[in-house]
């Protein structure tokens, strides 16, 4: 006999979207253990964007996009390197996710947003964002009657003498099941973790994440425990940070200039920040931002042109202003003695403070001023309305890194039924896993959604799959106090 068919391990999007379609694929009893006293996890904080391809939204808005096309240029932009069996089934739902959710009462946008390099929109907005989503959910789980045990850490993972996993342990009460799904989240917020499987996202006082304090990467010693393959280390979505205040910054002002630590440009500042990424893993993970002080305290002429300095324009998010490169923060840096905001009378001058090669930032930013001029950026196509001359002194340079830590994407190797693979390269008997604790299913971010479109779609296969398994054993249940 078993306490429940299903247990979920965590409540944020993976899991409650794993519960509820266990609930409505058969299980007649499933529980959500959650180590916090407030569902919801990382996704509670999240901007609320999930990527989807075929939904219903997207036909409303006369979009027509083949779910084939993702999976082709989710694989592409990966490099093919990721897991293609559970990518491709993921991938090819994406659409009846989205449709499921807004069954469930997401209330979503009517307007898309391409959150990357996409062909067609498939960043689908969540009005009232992540907290939006998951009481949303919430609801939907607890009129499904799916149990909750909040503030209870799971310790490991129970599994009888032939290595099917039984149930979890808790606060040393054993609790079982037909099936356990685990959707503990990412470890962002734990620096040795961080250090161990993120490394190009871990320098000590620097490094910060954005995500929920109970993203301690549980996964891992749950993992250890069962003998659990773990995949995709030093993968995940990592954006930009000066280093002046813990002030989350997606995306860079479109007047800035991006040069690498060779002097040179790097890519249309304006771009995606799943790409910036990327794009900085290529060029050292090192970089300077360059403005002139117009940026900082704009010409009554071009006021309006510095303040619209974003092309991202967001139903669910008010317009993008920048929160670290303007007046009030580099000034403020500089009259409390701040040395990561560096400053020059003429370029010349600037570049004597940076390790750039001679010479080079002066030509480099008076390429770049031609371009202004003519309204055409030859080497990465910036839209003209964002190439506003860099001209007016003082001029200044803030390093900048990739270190501020968004999503995590080391953990379970999962096959496309979301069932945790054992060392043995064979499915874990009873154990599924889904979102940010799993692997090999992210490896750069593609555009906006990704993340949460990760953890919708594949807590809804881990759900579905888990029932399949608990229906199948038809095990009856313990009677509970």
């Amino acid at each position: 006999m078993t306490d429940f068919d299903v247990i979920v391990v965590g409540s944020g999007a993976a899991g409650l979207c794993a519960a509820v379609t266990a609930r409505e694929s058969g299980a007649e009893s499933v529980a959500v253990v959650d180590s916090e006293t407030v569902v919801g996890g990382s996704s509670r904080l999240s901007g609320g964007v999930i990527m989807g391809s075929g939904s219903q939204l997207q036909r409303n808005a006369g979009i027509d996009d083949d779910p084939d096309d993702l999976v082709h240029e989710y694989l592409s932009l990966n490099g093919w390197d990721v897991a293609r069996a559970p990518v491709s089934r993921w991938a090819k739902r994406t659409g009846k996710t989205i449709d499921w959710l807004a069954a469930h009462d997401v209330p979503f946008f009517e307007r898309l947003i391409f959150g990357g390099d996409e062909r067609a929109a498939r960043s689908h907005c969540v009005d009232g964002g992540g907290e939006a989503l998951v009481k949303a959910l919430y609801s939907a789980a607890l009129g499904a009657g799916v149990e909750f045990a909040m503030g209870r850490r799971v310790e490991r993972l129970v599994q009888d003498g032939s290595g099917t996993v039984i149930g979890v342990e808790s606060g040393g009460e054993i609790l079982t099941a037909a099936s356990v799904v685990v959707a503990t989240g990412g470890f962002g917020a734990n620096d040795e973790l961080l250090a161990a499987h993120f490394p190009s996202a871990y320098v000590p006082g620097w490094s910060w994440y954005i995500g929920a304090d109970s993203s301690r990467g549980d996964h891992f010693a749950l993992a250890d425990g069962v003998g659990a393959q773990i995949t995709g280390r030093d993968r995940g979505l990592r954006t930009l940070d000066p280093g002046l205040a813990k002030l989350n910054e997606a995306f860079l002002p479109g007047w800035a200039v991006l040069v690498d630590g060779t002097g040179a440009r790097m890519i249309d500042e304006t771009a995606p920040y799943g790409l910036m990424d990327q794009v900085m893993r290529a060029h050292g993970d090192r970089a300077w931002v360059i403005f002139d002080d117009a940026a900082l305290r704009p010409p009554a002429e071009l006021a309006d042109q510095y303040r619209h300095s974003y092309k991202q324009v967001w139903p669910n998010h008010p317009p993008f202003r920048t929160k670290n490169y303007n007046a009030d923060i580099i000034d403020h840096h500089q009259e409390t003695g701040g040395t990561k905001v560096l400053r020059g009378q003429s370029l010349a001058e600037l570049a004597a403070e940076l390790p750039l090669p001679p010479g080079r930032l002066a030509g480099e930013i008076g390429r770049y001023n031609d371009f202004a001029s003519r309204g055409v950026d030859d080497d990465y196509g910036k839209a003209a309305k964002f190439l506003l001359p860099v001209t007016t002194a003082p001029f200044y340079a803030i390093e900048v890194r990739a270190l501020t830590v968004n999503l995590t994407a080391c953990g379970l190797r999962i096959d496309g039924q979301a069932r945790v693979i054992g060392a043995d390269g064979r499915p874990i008997p009873g154990l599924h896993a889904a979102g940010e604790c799993t692997g090999g299913i992210i490896k750069t971010y593609i555009g906006s959604g990704n993340s949460l479109a990760n953890a919708c779609g594949f807590g809804r296969i881990a759900g579905e799959e888990a029932a399949r398994r608990a229906l199948a054993a038809n095990t009856p249940r313990k009677a509970m106090a």
